[in-house]
């Protein structure tokens, strides 16, 4: 795993100690206030990331040392068998060595699907310095073997809108946490879509189609109460899709490929009852081709 070391500037930290003293005071500045802390809250490593190193950061003005010591937390994930930790639970810092590592082997499992695991690390015994805000940090074991890894990630989609004559954007397909037929879909509709209100799609067993439930809220607008997905059937009749239909994905043998078989429509509402319709934001034609990056 490759992973920057972030080290607090002196003028953050100056900061920080400046806000503790009062306005009238002349800021004084000692070792007193050095701290330990993780760089992070949490991190994600692939189950096939080998030994990692998770620094942490001694933050003083002149350099002190000491001595700290850590504890390991299993979540979902166990030691022993998910995680194994490498050398003590204690790390020496010196002046001149203000960063120490972690470290931890994460135990592979090629072929065994497992799902995401986490567990913990915290600081406890500083020694002679204070705790840092970040005295923990969360790991996230990825799981590589997921039934649906063959179909995740992201595709460059090209159709045609309504709008706007042809259109390429970018389309991301994410694994659920706990269903794995379930994928979530990000900028399904370019132009009608926000990153923090994906839709979801549920996969059968063949991975040859994804359905997409339509009415699901698709973008938040501090104009309008209600944007959501809405369509029509891919026929020559161009029937609405109603309240409990879906939208039908048709994924190609390879994987390579995708095909939206039906209309995609980006719908606003003024209402969040969907009874008082402002337009819409963006609308495809059947055929949506997305290519896989």
């Amino acid at each position: 795993m490759k992973k920057k070391i972030q080290i607090l500037s002196f003028v953050a930290l100056a900061g920080w100690l400046f806000s503790s003293c009062s306005l009238n005071d002349f800021p004084k500045f000692d070792d007193k206030d050095a701290f330990v802390a993780f760089s992070s809250a949490s991190i994600s490593v692939n189950e096939s990331a080998g030994t990692i190193n998770i620094p942490v950061t001694l933050v003083s003005l002149e350099g002190v040392s000491s001595t700290v010591s850590f504890t390991y937390s299993n979540g979902t994930a166990i030691q022993g068998e998910d995680f194994i930790p490498v050398g003590s639970n204690s790390l020496t810092f010196s002046p001149g060595n203000p960063v120490q590592n972690i470290q931890v082997q994460i135990v592979n499992k090629p072929g065994v699907f497992t799902g995401d695991v986490s567990f913990s690390i915290e600081l406890d015994n500083t020694g002679s310095v204070n705790l840092g805000a970040a005295k923990k940090m969360n790991i996230t074991i990825l799981d590589l073997d997921h039934p649906l890894t063959p179909i995740l990630g992201t595709y460059t989609a090209t159709g045609e809108s309504g709008f706007n004559g042809e259109q390429s954007w970018t389309i991301t397909l994410s694994k659920d946490a706990n269903d794995v037929s379930k994928v979530w879909i990000t900028n399904f509709i370019v132009g009608g879509s926000s990153s923090s209100t994906p839709i979801y799609g549920i996969v059968d067993d063949e991975m040859t189609e994804i359905r997409i439930p339509v009415n699901q809220v698709i973008a938040t607008s501090s104009s309008y109460d209600l944007i959501r997905l809405e369509g029509w059937y891919g026929d020559e009749d161009e029937d609405d899709i109603e309240d409990g239909g879906y939208i039908t994905i048709i994924i190609a043998k390879d994987f390579k490929s995708m095909t939206i078989m039906d209309g995609i429509i980006s719908a606003v509402y003024y209402d969040s009852g969907a009874t008082d319709i402002a337009g819409w934001y963006n609308y495809f034609e059947p055929g949506v081709i997305m290519i896989k990056d």
